[in-house]
């Protein structure tokens, strides 16, 4: 690699007594970008958002309790089938005499990935109240 004579001003501890472009160009661009810098309209709260209102009086309906879901039953399905298949698959791939902890840590494995996947898929459907 060959260095030219801008790299020499630039990257040289003993520089000439001329300053390089590059030095005279940042305190420009620090100064230009700190003038520009401003909030945009979008960054200016002006009223309360459906999803997050800003003022105090919304705080109660933000602690309303959320509607009942079937969070728990989709993660029991999913914990309890998932945990099931994934123990018999280990069964069948163990080569040892005995595969009785390999399923265990396995259908545990699997229990734990099929509660949360069914929680997250049941908590999407609402339950329906009988009220008249």
């Amino acid at each position: 690699m060959q260095i030219t004579d801008t790299h020499a001003i630039i990257y040289s501890t003993d520089a000439p007594t001329e300053l390089s472009p590059v030095i005279l160009r940042a305190p420009f661009l620090i100064v230009l970008l700190t003038a520009v810098a401003t909030t945009a309209h979008a960054q200016q709260l002006t009223h309360d958002f459906e999803s997050f209102p800003t003022t105090p009086k919304a705080i109660p309906r933000l602690m309303a309790t959320p509607p009942p879901t079937y969070w728990l039953e989709g993660g029991l399905i999913g914990g309890i089938g998932l945990g099931t298949l994934s123990a018999y698959e280990a069964g069948g791939l163990c080569e040892s005499s005995n595969c009785t902890p390999a399923r265990v840590a396995v259908g545990l494995l699997g229990a734990g990935l099929g509660f949360t996947v069914g929680a997250l898929i049941g908590g999407q459907f609402p339950k329906h109240t009988n009220e008249p």
